[in-house]
């Protein structure tokens, strides 16, 4: 396994511009796309929080985006995925996310299961993800 490499300063500064209800969600989203062992880059893109594969392509592979009450934990191919758990929401071409409301144990194993199904399908077929 390869240490992902991140980027904890500007993580932590955009961290603290979040709502003090969902720093704890987001955080805890962050640790379970690491713990999927993945050689992860990290970026802020868009306004969130942005991971890739570079021996894979630019292209992103997830992201955390915050909303009122929720975290989105989003899938570029999230179209294309195997969705067992019926979880990914959303209509757009290749987009698709897990509303998350909090991280604990009943959840981390599935989160981090469709992380890393994500990250198959991208090292599969680098095509899969959105331009």
């Amino acid at each position: 396994m390869t240490a992902s490499r991140l980027e904890p300063d500007i993580f932590d500064a955009w961290l603290a511009e979040q709502s003090a209800d969902l720093r704890d969600v987001i955080s805890e989203i962050r640790t379970t796309i690491v713990a999927s062992g993945q050689n992860f880059r990290e970026g802020i893109k868009w306004g969130s929080p942005s991971y890739w594969l570079p021996e894979v392509s630019r292209r992103n592979i997830c992201y955390i985006a915050p909303h009122t009450d929720y975290v989105r934990l989003g899938f570029f191919n999230g179209a294309l995925m195997h969705d067992p758990d019926g979880m990914l929401e959303g209509t757009g071409k290749k987009l698709r996310h897990i509303k998350v409301y909090k991280v604990d144990d009943t959840n981390r194993q599935t989160l981090t299961d469709y992380v890393t199904a994500a990250t198959k399908l991208a090292i599969a077929d680098p095509d899969s993800l959105s331009r």
